[in-house]
């Protein structure tokens, strides 16, 4: 007995310490000239790490966990560099390049004060979002915005950082925009860009709310859904996913979900994938009808206009760790719900719910 209680005992300290394992990412940051950069800013897209190079370009991060990370480096003069680095059962060491930031000319908005207010009021809707989180978002430093018109469609950029206080969920978010685009003709949004999470210093009441409203915001969200099929938990935690039939609008949609778990396979401990490319899916976050045993009353002929009011579109063929981060924010495709979640619902991937 004793053996047998020893043996267990000894599996579990096994298993924590698997668990626990971490691993650095370190580098170097270079210009084309192979000159090494001091003082370049390097960070994790979409997490609370950032740090700068020393002297020799240097830079180094601590406790990584096996994943897929997004590594961004920024540095003014120069255009930022963006690298996909996957940490399996290594640390990992990169190098990265900055090329000369390309000068691009468009039809600049000189207009009056006015004008610069109303893209600038555009932009925040179209940016942050229009949940009750957005009306608690402020942008710090507005005046970095440069906007440009082309035709119907409203342009933004900016040089550095822009700065977001969020204070419903107790963040301060520094994002780099790298495209903005809004098309007023056909209601169309697109940006890109990365960001880096801080958390805001409150008092215990405050810390409390935030703590409250970060666990709303995460309830139903694209990273619940990604960390939960990878756990293999997402029909019990709420989640339905249905094949979408029809390849254009109004969305033809089986009207029995399918095994969600069934659609994703795991080429090793780190990573998951999904085993059909381009197939969209509809998930619906509904913990009622997920506790009904086959999760029927789905509705046909769908449009972006009457899509359920927590239903999203969703495709991809990145790969995805346990924390919900994927490989390449291109092979992402979401619509509805989650695509009206915008940066004032962002949680970085250090979240993690009570």
């Amino acid at each position: 007995m004793k053996k047998i209680l020893a043996l267990f005992v000894f599996v579990l300290f096994q298993l924590n310490t698997y668990a626990q394992h971490t691993y650095t990412i370190t580098g170097t940051v270079k210009n084309s000239k192979g000159e090494k950069i001091q003082s370049a800013t390097v960070f994790i897209a979409g997490s609370e790490k950032i740090t700068i190079t020393d002297g020799q370009g240097y830079f180094k991060f601590n406790t990584i966990a096996a994943g897929t990370y997004q590594l961004v480096v920024n540095m003014l003069g120069y255009a930022s560099a963006k690298q996909n680095v996957i940490v399996k059962d290594k640390s990992e060491t990169v190098e990265l390049t900055l090329g000369e930031k390309e000068i691009l000319l468009g039809e600049v908005v000189i207009g009056d004060k006015s004008i610069r207010e109303k893209h600038l009021k555009t932009f925040v809707k179209y940016f942050m979002g229009q949940s009750d989180n957005a009306k608690y978002c402020k942008i710090i430093n507005p005046e970095l915005l440069e906007f440009s018109t082309a035709k119907s469609i409203l342009k933004a950029t900016t040089s550095d950082f822009l700065i977001i206080e969020n204070s419903t969920l107790g963040y301060r978010i520094k994002y780099l925009l790298k495209l903005f685009q809004y098309d007023h003709s056909k209601d169309v949004t697109n940006y890109e860009g990365d960001c880096i999470f801080e958390q805001l210093n409150g008092t215990p009441q405050q810390q409390l709310t935030w703590q409250k409203n970060r666990k709303e915001a995460y309830e139903g969200s694209l990273m619940h859904y990604l960390r939960s099929l990878y756990a293999g938990t997402s029909r019990k935690e709420g989640f339905l996913v249905y094949k979408i039939l029809s390849p254009f609008f109004p969305l033809v949609i089986e009207s029995i979900p399918i095994v969600a778990e069934q659609i994703v396979k795991h080429p090793d401990s780190t990573l998951m994938v999904f085993r059909y490319n381009k197939m969209r899916f509809y998930v619906l976050f509904d913990k009622k009808k997920a506790a009904k045993e086959d999760g029927r009353n789905m509705v046909s002929d769908i449009t972006l206009e009457n899509l359920d009011y927590t239903g999203s579109i969703f495709m991809t063929d990145a790969q995805i760790d346990r924390r919900g981060s994927y490989s390449d924010y291109k092979t992402l495709l979401i619509q509805g719900f989650w695509g009206r979640k915008r940066i004032a619902d962002q949680l970085p991937l250090e979240y993690v719910p009570d």
